[in-house]
């Protein structure tokens, strides 16, 4: 990692200070992101990387951002953060994860383009615009996130299933869970974080406001927990080695605001699958590690309220198909993820649909906020 080689080079204990290393993580994933950013896109355009059909005239964004994104924050944490086991655990995570949303991703482009060639029709694409099947992209989460979690048994050294609750000190009530528990908890949260962060990706900039909270949660406990000092002072465990994930929650901040400046309404370019679930995925195995995985529902409230409305309207829907009299299903929402059904319930309210999505976006961008003041309130006082 550079910044070590620079403190062995020049005896400068500022290139070893985690606070410079994770400032320094952030400037240097945001600013490949401004270097990269516009050819990137000019790339993508004339290889009409696009999953959406042009509409009134107007082509429509490319796809994969988020395999720059990704990039970004692989080189920036590789460049000032530290290789230990909790590091490399996430940096594994967010590449495998981003690996699937990349071929997911590169699936639905290729679908369009079949529908373009008059290979099959409109109708089809709608019904293979998730790319990868379901139960095949949840089989490879719960692949990488078992083999993960057994290599950050191995190789952290302390491991265990203790599990920070919310409202309680770990001195009064700290529970234990075995190493199967564990690890199926790992695969969990990873798991959740990953498809939240997904359904979230619906609107310009809609997904990055959360990603940069939890990131920025995640980054602080990583960064309290690894001082002794500190983390006695706020009563929370003591992780030595965790505060290396600091850089890496920096890096991922640092890659998010420089893509809101290419992705804010009207986006020049979409996240994508490859950005969102490798994000979401590597952000759900810091809130592991770090001991806070049951803070994340708080944190990233966004995340759940997509994701569980997910859940309810396909649930909610099978459920009254089957037992209903007339065999007819019935929504709960009027359409999922929760920020579908916003577009729709607001239709015709504000002067533009642009006008309706903006209003969707900052409303859900506040919720993201004051979620992250809430987690941090209840994980470091109301105890």
């Amino acid at each position: 990692m550079l910044s070590l080689f620079l403190f062995h080079l020049t005896h400068i204990h500022l290139f070893e200070d985690r606070l410079f290393r994770a400032g320094a993580a952030s400037l240097l994933s945001a600013l490949l992101v401004f270097l990269a950013m516009p050819a990137y896109i000019a790339l993508l355009n004339r290889l009409d990387a696009t999953s959406d059909f042009d509409a009134h005239g107007k082509k429509s964004p490319p796809i994969l951002g988020g395999i720059l994104l990704v990039v970004t924050v692989i080189i920036a944490s590789l460049t000032f953060a530290r290789l230990n086991a909790y590091s490399i655990s996430t940096l594994i995570i967010l590449g495998a994860y981003a690996i699937i949303g990349a071929v997911d991703d590169l699936m639905k482009v290729r679908t369009k383009r079949l529908v373009a060639q008059g290979k099959i029709s409109k109708t089809h694409y709608q019904e293979k615009a998730d790319g990868i099947s379901a139960s095949l992209r949840m089989s490879l989460y719960i692949l990488f996130s078992v083999a993960v979690a057994a290599f950050a048994y191995k190789f952290i050294p302390g491991l265990s299933g203790h599990v920070t609750l919310p409202f309680v000190k770990p001195e009064v009530w700290f529970p234990y869970l075995p190493k199967w528990g564990f690890i199926a908890l790992i695969c969990l949260v990873t798991t959740a974080s990953a498809n939240g962060a997904n359904f979230t990706d619906g609107l310009d900039s809609l997904v990055s406001m959360p990603i940069i909270t939890t990131a920025l949660f995640a980054g602080v406990v990583a960064y309290i927990s690894g001082n002794v000092i500190f983390s006695k002072y706020f009563l929370i465990p003591y992780i030595p080695g965790g505060d290396e994930l600091f850089p890496i929650c920096m890096a991922i901040i640092g890659s998010m605001l420089a893509y809101l400046w290419y992705n804010s309404p009207p986006a020049e370019i979409y996240m994508g699958d490859a950005g969102s679930i490798g994000l979401g995925g590597a952000i759900g195995m810091m809130f592991v590690l770090l001991k806070i995985e049951l803070f994340l529902p708080i944190v990233g409230a966004v995340f759940v309220a997509e994701a569980l409305s997910v859940l309810l309207q396909v649930t909610g829907f099978k459920f009254t198909r089957r037992f209903s009299a007339d065999h007819q299903g019935k929504r709960i929402f009027l359409r999922a993820p929760l920020h579908h059904h916003y577009q729709m319930k607001w239709k015709g309210k504000f002067d533009s649909s642009q006008a309706t999505n903006s209003k969707i976006i900052w409303r859900f961008h506040m919720v993201s906020i004051l979620a992250l003041i809430l987690g941090s309130l209840i994980f470091f006082k109301v105890r």
